[in-house]
């Protein structure tokens, strides 16, 4: 009866010794995720087009280039362009992107105020090898000013606002999918 209980015992100081090992574990795996960089926690790189001063109200746009099945493509070339907040096609309101390793992009600007070409809109292509052309716009649910003749040419997103630091800035999403050649 005695060997019984000294391997009682020793199986209870076994099972500790594992759950103490298990929790040093856990816990020093929680200390080197906060410490070190990780590529789930990096931001994408925010282009900022907007300088203060410039007309219109601020927003920004941010989204995912993936594949067909879903992966997400990196180093992907976005070249935008839209009007600024007057209607005017300027050179400041043109730039290219490149998607991070998780495939995101993002962007700061105006909203961009109607023109001669129909509804306020920002205009995408995607010319990258491997993969098909890709030329879509964007346009706003929201905005009541739209041209109804060309609403519905390009895809139509919706812009939340948000106050930041006392400024409201709209925030819309734009992913983007691409077929191979």
């Amino acid at each position: 009866m005695l060997q019984h209980e000294s391997r009682f015992t020793l199986s209870k100081a076994v099972i500790g010794l594992l759950i103490a090992t298990l929790s040093f574990a856990v816990e020093a795996m929680d200390a080197s995720s906060e410490t070190l960089p990780s590529e789930a926690k990096k931001k994408t790189k925010l282009v900022d087009l907007w300088k203060p001063g410039d007309s219109g109200e601020r927003m920004n746009i941010r989204g995912r280039v993936t594949s067909l099945d879903g992966t997400p493509l990196a180093g992907i070339s976005i070249e935008i362009r839209q009007p600024d907040g007057e209607g005017h096609w300027t050179e400041q309101y043109r730039t290219t992107l490149t998607t991070d390793d998780r495939g995101r992009y993002q962007f700061a600007s105006v909203v961009p105020v109607s023109n001669y070409c129909g509804d306020p809109h920002v205009e995408f292509v995607v010319y990258q090898n491997g993969w098909e052309y890709f030329d879509d716009k964007i346009v706003f649910e929201d905005n009541t000013s739209a041209d109804r003749v060309y609403f519905g040419d390009g895809t139509s997103i919706f812009l939340e606002e948000s106050d930041v630091k006392g400024e409201t800035i709209k925030y819309g999403r734009f992913d983007i999918v691409l077929s191979p050649e």
